[in-house]
């Protein structure tokens, strides 16, 4: 499948660019950006491929075939919207978009046009992830009864739109991941959020630095997140304890190693084969041109997409309300 990229930022090169290129049944056709001289640059990085300088130019090359939206978020939902009208396929950087209503809109546009739709929470493809999975369905730690996530970091405010009210923050910058690890593990829809988006250290910033969800599940079971953006070293994680053991990443990212079940026979350090730096996106990217060749949704869906910025949408009002919240459930 031939992609092109709609954004030229630190993502596209380090990641979404390079799997493209190495991959045997992806090829990377055209890159866009809005400083033309700057995306003749970065097409000639990565093998000279076609260059725009705009989405509009882009999605008008017909050897494209899919495109990957590598923006801010607020933007996120008109490339997406005119990638469909063009009938392209379409891979979304997180998250999604600014709100559920938009995420709605963009699998709307995507099902009426008949092109596929995914949202690169790329963890869902990550080996220790896969792994986790594996084990919690074969029953080794017995019913789930409370899945958690975390992040700690100094970074995520890097960039001016990442400070700016409604796009950056916490919340919409780092803890939509690990939300995404945290349903993805519990495998129930979520029902209600009690959160806090909470601004702690940075006072000098208009986003929030630091959040804490809880959640009810619909079959129950509780969920735990916490993204603390003022705490170094790096350290991201997830949990499931189920009534005869806990399973446990401890390290979330695409150089993982290994998960560790814990049970009353004893800890078990269970290996997995990391990716391969920096072709972390290859897997998630090849599936949507499987997906899209099969008729079936991508693994990193929109649905996805949805029910993360539900639960985001969800954490805000909690917050701000100081009592629980409904999560808007996805509804065909």
């Amino acid at each position: 499948m031939r992609f092109g990229i709609i954004g030229c930022g630190s993502i596209a090169a380090n990641s979404f660019a390079p799997s493209l290129v190495h991959s045997n049944v992806l090829d990377l056709v055209a890159v866009c950006r809005r400083d033309a001289e700057k995306a003749k640059e970065f097409a000639d990085k990565f093998g000279g491929c076609a260059h725009y300088g705009s989405a509009q130019e882009l999605l008008a090359d017909d050897s494209v075939e899919a495109v990957v939206v590598s923006t801010p978020s607020d933007t996120h939902c008109e490339y997406t919207l005119a990638a469909a009208a063009a009938g392209k396929h379409v891979l979304c950087e997180k998250p999604m978009a600014l709100d559920r209503h938009e995420s709605r809109r963009m699998i709307e546009a995507c099902r009426a046009a008949g092109v596929s739709l995914g949202v690169a929470y790329r963890r869902r493809l990550f080996p220790q992830v896969l792994e986790a999975k594996r084990r919690i369905a074969a029953g080794e730690i017995g019913p789930k009864v409370c899945t958690r996530s975390h992040y700690s970091g100094g970074g995520g405010f890097g960039n001016a739109w990442q400070r700016q009210p409604g796009i950056g923050g916490a919340l919409m910058e780092m803890a939509v991941h690990r939300i995404e690890v945290l349903l993805n593990l519990a495998d129930s829809e979520p029902m209600e959020v009690c959160g806090l988006v909470d601004t702690v250290h940075h006072k000098e910033f208009e986003v929030d630095d630091s959040d804490a969800l809880l959640l009810r599940f619909a079959d129950g079971t509780i969920g735990v997140h916490s993204t603390i953006l003022t705490s170094k070293p790096r350290r991201d994680t997830a949990q499931v304890d189920g009534t005869e053991g806990r399973i446990v990443i401890d390290g979330l990212e695409f150089g993982g190693e290994s998960i560790e079940v814990d049970t009353e026979a004893g800890r078990e350090q269970v290996p997995v084969t990391p990716l391969e730096a920096p072709y972390f996106d290859q897997p998630m990217l090849e599936d949507l041109a499987a997906a899209a060749r099969e008729g079936r949704e991508p693994v990193c869906d929109g649905v996805t997409g949805y029910r993360v910025q539900a639960v985001a949408d969800a954490a805000v009002e909690s917050s701000n309300g100081g009592q629980r919240v409904a999560v808007e459930v996805w509804k065909d």
